[in-house]
């Protein structure tokens, strides 16, 4: 296997999905991954905590106001790099620049705090830098982590979270100095990514391109704006109960820290949970723990509540790393393509936060008493969950590999959806074959290794190719290794695409020969 990047080391997934895959880990990857890090949990301790905003954590309270800014400061960063994602994707400097000046005006905002509406634009600013820097490490992550994408997600979700537990012992006159440490390291790692991986001179898929490609349908956005909401009411019934340094928060930490990691643990052995399976659980699951909050004490509206955010953290999760995948299986712009769904999920959580707020405010609104309002936002919350689940739970939402190969043979997918517009159809399988046997040829695979490229070129997996041919999985995994070696490439997608983009017509004698021995 080719070592681009300095020392690296390889390291194999246990487990039945992950059994042939691998993990390229090096300095300059490592940099990236703490830099992804780092923007979680900047996210995380902007959405769950007031450590942004000293004035409340000060207090020990948490006002909805700077909360929701955030959310909708992000929502608008990511809604522009959507829009103009062909401008962003050619001058990412650009963006990180702007990024880089709204949470530096953002956050000396919020630490002079001159005035309540200085804080909500302050906030609102520190969410358009968030939102910015965000769109960056998906691209970043779309590029290097697709080939393992669920686990790295899952153990960046890890990291991020137990990193935000520091909080609890920096104390409130220290917790704004340790929350500026997230967008710090995200914003000097990034810098050093950029240069590391060559990022400027990625190639650029153009918007009309990456929108014919396309074929996540609109069930999935709606899956993924329900678990959103869903995370958002948990936030936002929490903000609202709770102070920054309370024992719930402790408890949620613990809880929310065990949940990744208990998915991290099965992506990288069965593998079981994922989007679609998560989404019909989760609804039903979410919809009966809400209920309790209507009529539990506000002491312990906090258990629900964690409930609800821990259980929102498998669609989340898996949604997530769902359209990562998506994005190099269907070859989309990362910038375009990450940014709208992760405005949809955030579109979700202020949905829910502004529910939150607005029903468990200890004031009441309207005349109406605690009581009323805090049910009547359950009611809503519920009903939303329901509608959601009417959709989302009868079909499969992202579409996988097979899905979507089917689609570039030309066939309807389960949707009824016709292959993506201007992708045109894949070879024949006459043509496929001549071109695995170009590849097998041109770098000297035996004929054993000839047939297991043939099963990785169509997406098979190890298990498959174990099976089909009848060997161990050892023997399996050292054929898979031997042709990454051989062919210089890092993935079972970057094979994919070595064998797809190979031109026939350029063969010359080897096609005649290839011709020969088929006839």
């Amino acid at each position: 296997m080719k070592q681009d990047h300095g020392t690296e080391f390889v390291r194999e997934l246990m487990g039945d999905e992950g059994k042939d895959q691998w993990l390229l880990v090096n300095p300059r990857m490592l940099i990236g991954l703490v830099g992804t890090v780092a923007c979680y949990g900047w996210a995380f301790l902007m959405l769950g905590t007031s450590a942004f905003v000293p004035s409340a954590a000060a207090a020990g309270t948490a006002a909805g106001g700077p909360h929701l800014c955030f959310v909708l400061g992000a929502m608008a960063a990511l809604a522009c790099t959507w829009a103009f994602s062909d401008f962003f994707s050619r001058r990412r400097r650009v963006q990180y620049a702007l990024a880089f000046a709204c949470t530096g005006a953002g956050a000396a905002g919020l630490w002079f705090a001159l005035s309540g509406l200085w804080t909500l634009l302050s906030s609102v600013l520190l969410g358009a830098g968030f939102g910015l820097v965000y769109g960056l490490y998906g691209e970043f992550a779309c590029l290097n982590f697709h080939v393992s994408i669920k686990t790295y997600v899952l153990g960046i979700f890890c990291c991020a979270l137990a990193a935000c537990a520091g909080l609890l012992f920096a104390g409130a006159e220290m917790g704004f100095f340790f929350a500026l440490v997230f967008p710090v390291v995200a914003f000097a790692a990034y810098a050093c990514v950029f240069a590391f991986f060559h990022l400027g001179r990625q190639p650029v898929v153009d918007r009309k391109t990456s929108d014919a490609r396309n074929r996540v349908v609109w069930r999935s956005y709606l899956a993924t704006a329900t678990a959103g909401m869903a995370a958002g009411f948990g936030l936002g019934c929490l903000l609202s109960t709770e102070s920054v340094h309370s024992g719930a928060y402790a408890v949620a930490e613990v809880l929310v820290v065990g949940t990744c990691a208990f998915l991290l643990v099965d992506a990288c052995r069965k593998n079981r949970v994922n989007e679609t399976i998560t989404m019909r659980f989760f609804l039903p699951f979410a919809a009966v723990v809400a209920f309790p909050l209507m009529f539990a004490p506000p002491a312990l509206k906090f258990v629900f509540a964690v409930l609800l955010l821990c259980g929102s953290l498998f669609p989340i999760t898996c949604s997530l790393s769902a359209m990562c995948k998506h994005v190099a299986l269907c070859d989309l712009s990362p910038i375009r393509a990450f940014s709208f769904g992760r405005l949809i999920c955030l579109a979700g959580i202020a949905v829910g936060m502004a529910l939150a707020f607005l029903g468990f405010s200890s004031a009441g609104m309207g005349g109406l008493t605690y009581e009323t309002t805090s049910a009547a936002v359950v009611v809503v919350f519920m009903m939303l969950v329901i509608f959601s689940a009417s959709f989302v739970m009868t079909e499969d939402n992202y579409p996988d590999e097979a899905r979507i190969r089917r689609g570039a043979d030309g066939e309807k997918d389960e949707d009824g959806a016709e292959p993506a517009v201007g992708e045109g159809a894949v070879a024949r399988p006459g043509i496929f074959h001549i071109k695995c046997e170009i590849v097998a040829r041109t770098y000297g695979l035996s004929n054993r290794q000839r047939e297991v490229l043939g099963m990785l070129a169509k997406g098979r997996n190890a298990d498959y190719i174990t099976e089909k041919l009848i060997i161990s999985s050892h023997t399996a995994k050292a054929h898979i290794y031997n042709i990454y070696q051989k062919t210089g490439v890092h993935s079972r997608q970057e094979l994919m695409d070595l064998v797809e983009d190979t031109d026939v017509a350029a063969a010359g004698d080897m096609l005649q020969d290839i011709l020969d021995d088929r006839t």
